[in-house]
């Protein structure tokens, strides 16, 4: 003797709701970088770059960027980006340690060349 279950019949599944994806969506490839300190931090990766600047998140995704710039003062490591219509935005992050500046900049080196190639390869 079967139990009774729960939800619809086996085989009788209703259809998904219309904003469920039909597709899986693939998913940017590309190096990424992350840092942050307690206020805030700054994500490059192959979606575009977000800054959290004390809790506020913005997101700049690639197709709207013109260039992405980042400098070291002294343990304060700033990253910028130029948006498409001109104007810039920037993300200081402090580091506290020589140490780790010095890790960052290892790290953020190669994947900013990465992604400065791909908008100047843009056109």
């Amino acid at each position: 003797m079967s139990t009774p279950g729960f939800g619809p019949p086996p085989g009788e599944f209703p259809p998904p709701p219309a904003y469920a994806p039909q597709t899986p969506q693939p998913v940017p490839t590309g190096p990424e970088f992350v840092a942050f300190d307690k206020n805030n931090a700054v994500v490059i990766d192959a979606e575009g770059v977000s800054f959290d600047i004390g809790g506020q998140v913005a997101d700049f995704p690639w197709q709207q960027l013109s260039q992405l710039h980042y400098t070291a003062q002294g343990v304060f490591l700033r990253v910028g980006i130029t948006h498409s219509a001109g104007w810039f935005q920037e993300c200081v992050i402090n580091a506290k340690k020589q140490q780790k500046m010095i890790e960052w900049l290892t790290e953020l080196g190669p994947v900013a060349a990465y992604y400065q190639a791909q908008l100047l390869n843009r056109g």
